[in-house]
């Protein structure tokens, strides 16, 4: 069976049995289901490898990816591959066991050798850290990173979000606040970080000693309970991801804290528990769906024109208002 049989038996050009295969939007709803319905009827199934032959593209994506069991890198991976399908590609994912400059060279080349027509990269690294690795004629999209890359890029302006989380504790009176954050390596933890130092040094504040965490609900709790024991004051917290601020929660509880009439606390993410959390998590909401499929648009750009010059996109966060913040007590203020 081949594509002019299934457009024959639904009654269409075989231009739009290639849209209905690439899930393009633009067929209308009763021609999709005519010819997904001749589809299953015939048994047809694309032959990718005849595709590749006739367009020289082989409709592969290569996706680089680092830290893939955390929240934040699991649903750009996701939302990466279902944007890929919409475009009528399938994605091949290089995940990083060790972070190095070394395991992504491998990584890239192993990609090459499928044939892969773009990459899409994540990883901790500052994008101007990777411009040696992408000195390629292969498209790249770089995701989520500083806007001082050389390459193309697609970010959610983690900075911002920083400042949106400290901006609202300074806002309800907090002075002290404490910063729990991400790995070191990490290049969206150091911009968290500094959002949060942008806001308190606007205030005349002096920034407390950061806490470093490894993303996990432990190491926020063990970050809270180390601070405490440290002997620093403080009435709020500022964790890098929701899961820390979970475990810093928990920590808070465990040493009779309550939480916000003690201290308030705000997390990074708004992962689909944050707002069952107890109290609901006051959160910066990042909108990964949004990255996911304009990093695909953007990749697709640039793989049709690729002497055109790279682009930096840049979203912005929003700060998710519900129970773990709270204006702070004058005692503590």
């Amino acid at each position: 069976m081949t594509i002019h049989d299934v457009a024959r038996q639904a009654g269409v050009s075989h231009q739009t049995v290639s849209r209905v295969i690439n899930a393009h939007a633009s067929v209308a709803q009763d021609t999709r289901e005519r010819v997904l319905q001749a589809i299953q009827t015939l048994r047809y199934r694309p032959n990718i490898v005849a595709k590749t032959l006739a367009t020289s593209r082989s409709q592969l994506i290569g996706m680089i990816a680092h830290g893939t069991e955390h929240y934040g890198p699991a649903q750009i991976a996701q939302n990466v591959e279902r944007s890929a399908r919409t475009h009528g590609y399938e994605v091949i994912l290089a995940t990083l066991n060790q972070f190095s400059s070394a395991e992504i060279a491998v990584a890239f080349r192993r990609l090459q050798q499928f044939g892969v027509d773009g990459v899409v990269m994540f990883t901790p690294y500052d994008a101007h850290a990777l411009a040696p690795l992408l000195d390629t004629d292969l498209p790249t999209i770089v995701l989520d990173a500083a806007m001082s890359a050389g390459d193309a890029t697609v970010s959610i302006d983690q900075v911002a979000g920083g400042v949106l989380a400290a901006q609202h504790l300074i806002t309800l009176g907090h002075r002290r606040v404490l910063h729990i954050g991400g790995p070191a390596m990490w290049s969206d933890a150091a911009m968290r970080a500094a959002g949060y130092r942008q806001v308190v040094e606007r205030h005349g504040l002096t920034p407390l000693p950061v806490y470093e965490g490894d993303w996990t609900a432990i190491s926020g709790y063990a970050a809270t309970l180390a601070a405490v024991n440290s002997g620093l004051e403080f009435t709020a917290v500022m964790a890098a991801n929701d899961q820390m601020a979970l475990g810093a929660m928990r920590a808070l509880r465990q040493l009779g804290r309550r939480v916000p009439h003690d201290v308030s606390v705000v997390g990074f993410d708004d992962v689909p528990e944050a707002a069952f959390f107890e109290p609901a998590l006051t959160t910066v909401r990042q909108d990964f769906g949004l990255l996911g499929r304009r990093s695909l648009d953007e990749l697709m750009r640039r793989m049709a024109h690729p002497e055109r010059p790279a682009r930096h996109l840049v979203f912005q966060p929003t700060l998710v208002e519900r129970e773990s913040t709270a204006p702070a007590h004058r005692s503590h203020a």
